[in-house]
């Protein structure tokens, strides 16, 4: 069934165009049987017939060429455009006639694609679509070859001036170039002994390249029918169902032997509905016994018979002209005067012009008689065949092999037909379009009245614009589908029968009553319902003939009958569902009210509860310390106990400890918003074993690390040293802490004691760590010319720290200010080497690639640094000294648990995912990642950094 439906889109690209009136004008009679078995389409057979192929070298005015060239111009590749030689639509005489090469709306490139899926669904291999596109540019090329004039021998002679197209349309066919060029400039006759090759004219010339132009795109359209035929055959016989798209009729400025054709199939059809509708619409008034004056409709017989009636119609001059060498289309239009002159359908010029007048049902068309004889007689010459039946091409060569097979076939038909026998059938257009018309008549003959049904298509005015209406355009469709003598009928006759059953069960509601029989009570009904209409209907034995007036007004009546029911209906269902709600909300106020008095009832008991505990909690304290107050007085009397047993006390002096450093503004609002995020976040960040996507870059340590001790940096830059801590006790912040060579003028101050407060606070843990450390790193973020410092703070509070915990925390601050900002080049190694050395426990690992990536990023300055402070998943990352990973999820389903490190950025994780689910080496630069909270989408830019997101949203 697919394959069925993508053989439209195909022969639509190849066999539409589009014209003055449609822009998407089907250019070829179109027969299509389906198939049914068991009530499913197993199979179809497409017939074509009479091609307008004289599009393919000429289009008139404001029309196009066929769609395919104009898509695949659009829609091929670079690559393979410049394998065909191929340009603009512009560059091309075939396509550039008609003016303009696009049309407003339609997307040829978009087209094209669906046309290469098309294909493959019908199984078109790569080799047949090479060989398609290779067709069609050679038409294209074709159409540029130009030829100038020289005589010799008094004699005027074409040649080809462009010969770089000549080649191009050689090579692209895989034919010799100099027997293409022969067979467009010279004629070949052939005798027993030898071949003669005579020069042709331009003109000759011209009609010799546009032959085969028009011959390669029609075979290959005939390919294309029969392909797809056999894809979609019938395995075995079924019923079948046909549709036939034809040419509507036509009477353009110029028309030609195409109109002629088409509007004799018109003539033809028109006959047959007329012949169905009204002369069989009239036997069957009259097999009813029902009253009938018969109305005269147009019999267009006779110009059917102007135009095919042997021995002198129209059509058949035509092929006896065609037989005869030296016939002309001058003669043909004077053997058509002499036969025809005196016929009143026909007309003749009062001027000498080549051209004659038709008289047809739908209006008088005027022919231009120029190039019928060729358009009608269609052979190609032999040593054409023979060139292209020698391409190396496949499909050009069985192509033209076939066709020379049935022209040989054709040619043997004629030497044995005889006159009197009547077996020769002239190999013409026109035969074959008469045969193929007397097929299509005898199928739908076969298929009865029942088994067809016509509908005319209308094409909008020329503007083609939405609300536009010209009365001439309309009128004269109309005129030209036939519609107003059916309508005619349909006004004179009776156009309704319906079946008495149906008729009574579909007016009995109504009539409102009901009738004691069917058929013997049918009139009554009818006269209660329509009143006294007389003619308006006849009730012969079989079924009730109704005007269409009185059918209205009986409709009428039963959609009044049929709204006051429904009224009625309503009604009652509204009262029904508010009595429904009514209660439903009774209910529900009910409820509500119950509920609000508990809980006022509540309230009220709470507060009296309340104020009794306070009120006995007074009078505890009263009694209490009444009773202390007693006690008191009798310790302190001089026969006391404790009066007579006092000891001195030992007491050790205990240094009070320095003040602590206070906290931030506004801190202990943050640390319970952070406790509450804690809470909110809760399961967002878990173990997960390794992804298997790893990333490709291998991180390695600079080759001259060990020319950078921390020793070096800090002599050159602190004006205090680092030294031992005696006895393993606290460490001490640095006095001052960079050199006067080394400070910024503006900088915002860090004090050391914020440090200290994170590596020594007991009380500090959990999201107040977090929160607090973020307050540590965002001084850096807001302070570039701090960060340096920051660093080595935290390096010193590290170094040869005795406290496990301390320390601990402090190589737990070092990484996360590594995660959010890199040191400055000048310190960048001195801190490498320093982790490298003195890293605690699993620690060094991590704070070598956070510096290492920080490293990497720290050629953009100071704007390599992140955006927000660390993430839950980068804390929890660093205390559990684990890599860092994300769920990843593709539009087309695909999921990936993606590694990530704190500075990695939108485009860096996107291409980590194409390189390894893609297998793209390159090319995957410009992608980027988006993050979906809730109902909402997070863009994020290439160059900005994945975790910032996080931070952000967080």
């Amino acid at each position: 069934l697919r394959q069925i439906l993508e053989a439209t889109p195909l022969l639509e690209s190849f066999g539409n165009a589009k014209t003055v009136r449609n822009d998407n004008s089907s250019r070829f009679g179109k027969f299509v049987e389906i198939f049914l078995e068991d009530g499913l389409i197993c199979g179809a057979i497409t017939s074509q017939y009479l091609l307008e192929k004289s599009r393919v070298v000429f289009q008139a005015k404001s029309e196009r060429n066929y769609h395919i060239f104009y898509e695949m111009l659009a829609g091929l590749p670079a690559q393979q455009r410049q394998r065909y030689c191929l340009q603009g639509a512009e560059t091309y005489y075939y396509l550039n006639q008609g003016g303009n090469c696009e049309i407003p709306g339609k997307d040829d490139a978009e087209d094209f694609r669906r046309l290469l899926n098309t294909m493959e669904v019908l199984s078109f291999s790569v080799e047949e679509q090479n060989s398609i596109f290779r067709i069609l540019s050679s038409v294209l090329h074709l159409g540029n070859v130009y030829f100038e004039k020289y005589e010799t021998d008094c004699q005027e002679v074409a040649t080809v001036v462009s010969a770089t197209e000549i080649r191009t349309v050689a090579e692209l066919l895989q034919v010799s170039p100099e027997g293409l060029q022969k067979a467009i400039t010279f004629k070949v006759t052939e005798t027993l002994r030898e071949k003669i090759f005579t020069p042709l004219t331009v003109e000759s010339a011209v009609d010799a390249r546009d032959a085969i132009a028009k011959t390669l795109y029609s075979l290959l359209f005939g390919w294309l029918t029969d392909r797809i035929n056999k894809l979609v055959y019938p395995r075995q016989e079924a019923l079948s169902i046909a549709i036939l798209d034809i040419y509507g009729f036509e009477d353009l400025n110029f028309n030609s032997f195409e109109q002629l054709c088409i509007n004799y199939a018109n003539e033809y059809l028109q006959f047959f509905f007329n012949k169905i509708v009204f002369q069989e619409e009239q036997e069957e008034y009259l097999r009813e016994q029902i009253e009938w004056k018969e109305i005269p409709f147009s019999d267009n017989q006779p110009c059917i018979d102007l135009i095919s009636q042997k021995p002198y119609g129209i059509l058949r001059i035509l092929d006896d002209q065609s037989c005869f060498p030296q016939a002309t289309d001058h003669t043909f239009l004077q053997k058509c005067h002499y036969h025809h002159g005196t016929n009143p359908l026909y007309t003749k010029p009062k001027m000498p012009l080549p051209e004659f007048t038709i008289k047809h049902y739908a209006g008088k068309v005027t022919y231009q008689v120029h190039k019928f004889l060729d358009k009608n007689y269609d052979q190609v010459r032999q040593d054409v065949l023979d060139l292209f039946i020698s391409s190396r091409t496949k499909v050009v060569a069985n192509l033209f092999f076939g066709h020379a097979q049935v022209m040989a076939r054709q040619r043997s038909l004629v030497r044995r037909s005889s006159t009197r026998t009547r077996r020769y059938k002239a190999p013409t257009v026109a035969a074959r379009f008469q045969q193929s018309l007397l097929d299509l008549v005898e199928k739908m003959e076969r298929s009865g009245r029942a088994g067809w049904a016509a509908r005319p298509c209308f094409s909008p005015p020329p503007p083609q614009e939405p609300g536009l209406f010209e009365a001439d355009v309309v009128s004269s469709q109309l005129r030209y589908s036939g519609i107003l003598e059916t309508i005619r009928i349909r006004k004179e006759g009776f156009p309704i029968r319906i079946p008495f059953l149906v008729f009574i069960d579909r007016c009995l509601g109504a009539a409102g009553w009901v009738p004691p029989s069917r058929r013997g009570q049918t009139t009554e009904l009818v006269g209660v319902l329509g009143g006294s209409v007389g003619g308006s209907w006849h009730c012969p034995p079989s079924q009730l003939f109704l005007k269409e007036q009185l059918y209205q007004a009986l409709e009428s009546k039963r959609a009044r009958a049929h709204h006051l029911a429904a009224l009625t209906l309503q009604r009652y269902a509204r009262t029904f569902f508010i009595k429904r709600r009514f209660r439903s909300l009774r209910r529900k106020i009910v409820l509500l009210q119950s509920r609000a008095r508990g809980y006022l009832a509540r309230q009220r008991y709470r507060r009296m509860r309340h104020t009794l505990i306070k009120f006995r909690s007074l009078v505890h304290i009263y009694v209490n310390r009444r009773r202390y107050l007693k006690v008191r007085q009798g310790l302190a009397h001089p026969g006391g106990v404790l009066g007579t047993h006092s000891h001195p006390a030992a007491c050790s002096v205990v240094a009070p400890l320095p003040a602590p450093c206070p906290y931030p503004r506004g801190y202990a609002i943050a640390a319970r918003c952070a406790v509450a995020a804690r809470e909110v976040n809760a399961g967002c960040v878990v173990l997960v074993p390794p992804p298997a996507l790893q990333p490709d870059s291998q991180l390695t340590l600079p080759l001259d690390i060990n020319d950078y001790p921390m020793a070096k940096y800090v002599r050159g830059h602190f004006q205090v040293r680092w030294a031992p801590r005696p006895g393993g006790g606290e460490p001490a912040p640095m006095g001052s802490q960079l050199s006067g060579s080394s400070r910024r003028p503006g900088r915002t101050s860090l004090s050391p004691r914020q440090i200290l407060r994170f590596m020594g606070d007991p009380g500090l843990g959990g999201p107040q760590e977090t929160l607090f450390g973020n307050y540590i790193v965002q001084k850096g973020l807001s302070a570039p010319g701090l960060r340096d410092e920051l660093l080595a703070q935290a390096a010193n509070q590290v170094w040869r720290n005795t406290n496990v915990n301390n320390e601990e925390r402090g190589w737990l601050l070092l990484a996360a200010c590594l995660s959010a900002f890199p040191p400055s080049a000048a310190f960048d190694k001195y801190l490498l080497k320093f982790v490298s050395d003195y890293a605690f426990a699993g620690y060094k690992p991590v704070c070598q690639r956070k510096l290492m990536h920080a490293m990497a990023r720290s050629r953009l300055g100071a704007a390599a640094a992140r955006a927000y402070p660390p993430s839950l998943l980068e804390w929890t990352a660093n205390r559990q000294q684990a890599s860092m990973a994300l769920d990843l999820h593709c539009f087309n389903g695909d999921q990936f648990s993606c590694p990530i490190h704190s500075w990695s950025t939108g485009e860096d994780l996107a291409g980590d995912v194409l390189k390894y689910s893609r297998g793209l080496a390159e090319g995957w630069r410009g992608w980027s990642v988006a993050m979906k909270a809730g109902a909402q989408w997070a863009e994020l830019a290439g160059h900005d950094y994945v975790l910032d997101l996080v931070s952000d949203l967080e």
